[in-house]
């Protein structure tokens, strides 16, 4: 997963920033982390796994305007 969100970063229409590896002593796992920027505002560290939850969530939404069009 690190591998895909570093891919992800280089390409220069996306919005993250930077990628890291962390551990929640809570969750007791390693996960990827993502620092995304969407528009003028601060840098935000969130889970990798909910920016790709974001994106399949926006994919659905244009989707359905989409077929509500046809």
């Amino acid at each position: 997963m690190y591998e895909q969100a570093m891919t992800e970063m280089n390409n220069p229409l996306s919005p993250v920033k930077m990628v890291r590896e962390s551990y929640s002593r809570y969750l007791q796992k390693k996960f990827t982390e993502v620092q995304v920027q969407f528009r003028d505002e601060e840098p935000a560290w969130i889970p990798y796994d909910t920016l790709l939850a974001m994106k399949e969530n926006e994919v659905e939404f244009q989707r359905k305007v989409k077929e509500s069009y046809q």
